[in-house]
């Protein structure tokens, strides 16, 4: 009762507890029997088209699976409670054409409404920020009224749907106010995996909204079309919330981002460079020529965009790359400037402190380690000390093959200085991330690209390291032997005055 209390008291929602737990579980459970029934009953309503009832099929099973999740890992979560409600509801509402007279159906779907748009202010930890997310759902419960109005025949209005879009628009906004406010990392890489399921998926659900209203094209085609995106956009978005609120994999954020950016934006490319080009070859066959290109216009075209994927490819791919993870663009550029810098001055401890640091900031290491020469010369997020002697107690009287298999325990990831084929003992040891989870290849290649230039100035800090020692004995040897040149002429000086006396 206490925690409760104290919960309202910071603006937040209470854990589900007694009762209020129960009834979760009971409404729930109906839920899920409506929903496993209406995917069932679906095909019965009139026969789709095969693809979109396996489509259909897909999506019900994977908010079915995603709500059960949630259930089962998040019992007691307001927010994981509203979402899972709203995707029982969703499977249920979505399996059905609205748009004819299903009174329950289109209640159940201004409740899925409600849920959702509750649940946006309030993700992912139940607190009402920023604080103008109450008046969201202020708003949500009147437009939800109006829906439900309109369903029943007790309001004569169509403002539900264009009342519902701010609403929801709302809530996402209130989700981007509270990732620039926040300062805490694992709480932003939640909002970047809900803001990539709610981007992708809201867009797609809004252009199948928009396409289907429009009806311009083939009726027998583009219906399909139209469905598809919005089944698929409800995949994306429940995908989002669950991986988000499991914490699964938060650290690869940026680089799913970075792919689907990548990927959309190639996409339009090719797709505007297509039909600009084949638009630009039939302007030209009937302006100049007189003649209609017909089917080489669209042959050419694809050749252009053929020839154009490779640049574009690597253009869009290095856009998307510093703009969503700007921690390896700067590791790919700094790093080789910053051993370039240092390794005509500094010895390989401070080149092992330069570059472990920033190493384990850009892909989320938990440790690292520098391993040459049959011992550990540098170390971060672990204590010299301590890496040392478990470099002494895995790798002792060992093979190098079985040095890196048991390094594997520790450093998951073990990477070679000299490349592959090199018998040569000079590994980069990257310990596990905070979560467990692998890297993701954009890391590894990132970490790959500037190991040749900590190779090479761990060469150089080398070699000018055995020349200062090699001067350093020189040096000792030398002034040794000028000692023993003086103390030989004081011995002689003392002989001679010796004789003289």
């Amino acid at each position: 009762m206490t925690a409760a209390s104290a919960n309202i008291g910071q603006g937040s929602l209470p854990q589900l507890s007694g009762k209020l737990l129960w009834l979760y579980r009971i409404a729930w459970c109906a839920l899920a029997v409506c929903a496993v029934l209406a995917s069932v009953l679906s095909p019965l309503q009139s026969p789709p088209h095969p693809a979109l009832l396996a489509l259909r099929l897909v999506k019900s099973a994977v908010l079915v699976s995603v709500a059960a999740i949630l259930l089962y890992r998040r019992q007691r979560d307001p927010v994981a409670a509203l979402l899972a409600l709203a995707f029982l509801a969703w499977t249920i509402t979505s399996s059905f054409d609205l748009a004819h007279d299903l009174g329950f159906a289109q209640v159940l779907d201004r409740g899925r409404f409600l849920l959702f748009a509750l649940a946006l202010p309030l993700f992912p930890d139940g607190r009402w920020q920023p604080r103008w997310g109450p008046s969201i759902a202020v708003g949500s419960g009147a437009v939800f009224l109006i829906g439900v109005g309109e369903t029943v025949g007790l309001l004569p209005t169509h403002a539900f749907l264009p009342m519902a879009i701010p609403c929801v628009l709302a809530g996402i906004a209130s989700l981007v106010a509270r990732f620039r406010a926040s300062t805490n990392y694992a709480l932003k890489q939640q909002l970047k995996w809900v803001a990539l399921g709610l981007i992708a998926g809201v867009g797609l659900i809004l252009c199948a909204r928009a396409g289907s209203a429009a009806s311009i094209w083939r009726r027998d085609v583009m219906p399909i079309l139209w469905e598809g995106m919005f089944q698929l956009g409800i995949i994306i978005v429940a995908l989002g919330f669950m991986v988000s609120l499991l914490r699964y994999r938060l650290f690869d954020a940026e680089t799913v981002i970075t792919r689907s950016a990548a990927y959309a934006t190639l996409t339009i490319a090719l797709v505007a460079t297509f039909g600009g080009t084949e638009a630009l070859i039939q302007n030209i066959g009937q302006n100049y020529l007189g003649m209609n290109f017909g089917s080489i216009s669209g042959g050419m075209a694809a050749a252009v965009a053929a020839v154009l994927l490779s640049p574009f490819h690597e253009r869009i791919t290095k856009w998307a790359e510093e703009r969503f993870q700007p921690d390896l663009a700067q590791l790919k550029r700094q790093i080789p400037e910053m051993m370039a810098r240092l390794g005509t001055s500094t010895s390989t401890r401070g080149l092992c402190e330069g570059a472990l640091p920033q190493i384990n900031d850009a892909i989320h290491a938990t440790r690292s380690a520098l391993f040459l020469d049959d011992r550990i010369v540098g170390a971060a997020g672990i204590a010299l000390g301590q890496a040392r002697r478990w470099a002494r107690e895995s790798f002792s009287g060992e093979s190098a093959s079985t040095k890196r298999d048991q390094g594997d325990v520790v450093f998951p990831v073990v990477l070679p200085l000299r490349g592959a084929a090199s018998s040569a003992k000079e590994w980069l040891f990257i310990g596990p991330r905070p979560d467990g989870t692998l890297y993701a290849r954009e890391e590894l290649d990132a970490v790959r690209s500037i190991l040749p230039a900590v190779q090479q100035a761990l060469v150089m800090a080398q070699e000018r390291e055995a020349l200062d020692a090699a001067i350093d004995r020189r040096e000792r040897l030398l002034q040794a032997e000028i000692v023993r040149i003086y103390a030989r002429l004081h011995d002689l000086e003392r002989d001679r005055l010796a004789v003289n006396g």
